[in-house]
């Protein structure tokens, strides 16, 4: 049974910086690391990254990962032409949290965006310690998708929820795979963002719970 006490104590752990030695700062519990340290240290960087994912916060930043921004700045032209051009061709793209049309949405990015401007998408994508990052969790046969979804002002918050394997089903259908199936999904997927843009509080960032992970239920 769900008990919020004991998910409380769980959420209410403290980072400690010996746990993290590579990190260069802790922020409201989690580890913030410099993407050169991390690649200069890679064997260590793999057990701690997934050590944080694992056992710790759950959650980490890198910093610099994409220390040469015009990539980024390449990269959002591209976004911007693919959605416009789905825009034009009047494709609603629904999601699972705001109606068709409210947010621009991409699905199978990875595949539209390399179609449209495959040099700048391996430049993109030839990224080291994302890379590094996929393989502390993944292993080294890891596959990539991508998705773009750009919340407009006003636009509906999501529900607190936790990603994982099975996907977006009904309670119904999740509760015909036994928990131990649940709770092993989670070692199948990775998930990160890149921040394209400045994200302060206002724009409404995703907000994170350090340590939630670890309640099995």
């Amino acid at each position: 049974m769900i008990n919020i006490a004991d998910f409380t104590k769980i959420c209410e752990q403290i980072t400690h910086p010996s746990n993290y030695p590579l990190a260069s700062d802790i922020q409201s519990q989690i580890p913030i690391y410099k993407a050169e340290a991390l690649l200069k240290n890679e064997a260590k960087a793999l057990d701690e990254l997934a050590f944080c994912l694992d056992k710790g916060p759950g959650v980490y930043v890198i910093k610099s990962a994409y220390p040469d921004l015009q990539i980024i700045d390449d990269y959002n032209k591209v976004i911007k032409h693919v959605v416009e051009s789905e825009r034009a061709q009047m494709t609603k793209k629904g999601d699972h949290f705001a109606k068709p049309g409210a947010n621009d949405r991409v699905w199978n990015a990875i595949q539209k965006c390399c179609a449209h401007k495959p040099e700048v998408h391996v430049r993109y994508y030839s990224n080291e310690v994302i890379a590094l990052a996929a393989r502390s969790w993944l292993g080294p046969s890891y596959q990539m998708t991508s998705q773009v979804n750009i919340v407009k002002p006003g636009g509906e918050a999501q529900m607190p929820h936790r990603d994982y394997h099975l996907g977006f089903q009904s309670d119904d259908v999740v509760t015909e795979y036994p928990q131990h199936a649940q709770n092993m999904s989670s070692y199948l997927t990775l998930q990160g963002a890149v921040a394209h843009s400045d994200m302060p509080i206002e724009s409404g960032p995703t907000l994170l719970l350090p340590y939630s992970q670890q309640y099995a239920h």
